[in-house]
């Protein structure tokens, strides 16, 4: 949200350490053709440790993005967006400004909702048969050759690089990768990490990631996915140094934008 433009882009190196884990299995089950859910275990001082990942697989899938001021409509929760849409799965579509539009360049259905490029270097683009993940360092991006994109801050570098600086500031994490297959994968963990030792904890699991990019903190960082038999799985933060110093919140929060998962 607004209060993350200031306090999570102006963190400074400092010196938190984390010890990732040499290896660890990833076991994952189908939700549905082309959705894959698995979890794994981080190593933060709070709460349940957990990291949640959906796997979507773009030839089953395709990818919405749902930007609750330009439809003219209410935020709501990401299984609230979910129910009403169709969705499969949803995550953040990045942090927003105060009139609720994402932070970086935003294009929806052909239509450019925010057209200011910021700084960071992570685009996701996508449209009725692919998707993929930019990096600008590195690959060219043309906002008209594309009829979905959303920037926001990158964390895995086309090196495969850790890009995100050491800090003392943690939260719960939302966040959105690629991985060598191509798949995009939703990463999710309530309990607080530094980003830079979330980026080296989801590296450490055998996920493949090539690249990611951050979507959201704190209490609003949320992951929703569905089984086709019913099942929900909702995901949603908490903590973050300076707002909510707690494991306490206990229900979602309303989200003006959402990155969204329909089937083919």
């Amino acid at each position: 949200m607004a209060r993350g433009i200031v306090t999570r882009r102006a963190v400074l190196a400092a010196g938190v350490g984390f010890a990732a884990p040499a290896h660890a299995d990833v076991a994952w089950r189908t939700l549905r053709p082309g959705l894959e859910h698995a979890t794994a275990r981080v190593a933060s001082t709070m709460g349940d440790r957990r990291l949640d990942v959906v796997r979507i697989d773009p030839a089953f899938n395709r990818f919405v993005l749902l930007l609750a001021g330009a439809m003219g409509v209410a935020p709501r929760t990401g299984r609230q967006w979910a129910d009403e849409r169709g969705l499969v799965a949803a995550t953040n579509a990045g942090m927003f400004r105060t009139n609720r539009l994402p932070v970086g360049f935003a294009k929806a259905d052909g239509r450019v909702v925010q057209p200011a490029m910021s700084a960071d270097r992570s685009v996701l683009v996508f449209g009725a048969e692919s998707a993929r993940l930019l990096d600008t360092s590195c690959d060219a991006f043309e906002a008209s050759a594309h009829e979905n994109a959303l920037q926001s801050i990158r964390m895995v570098s086309c090196q495969g690089r850790n890009v995100w600086s050491q800090q003392p500031r943690m939260w719960s994490t939302a966040c959105v990768a690629q991985d060598g297959d191509g798949k995009i994968l939703f990463l999710h963990a309530r309990s607080p990490l530094s980003v830079h030792d979330f980026v080296d904890a989801v590296r450490a699991l055998p996920l493949g990631i090539a690249r990611a990019m951050y979507m959201e903190g704190g209490p609003e960082a949320t992951l929703v996915a569905r089984g086709a038999g019913g099942e929900v799985i909702e995901r949603f933060g908490s903590y973050e140094t300076g707002f909510n110093e707690n494991d306490d919140n206990a229900q979602a929060w309303p989200l003006p934008n959402i990155l969204g998962v329909v089937p083919r």
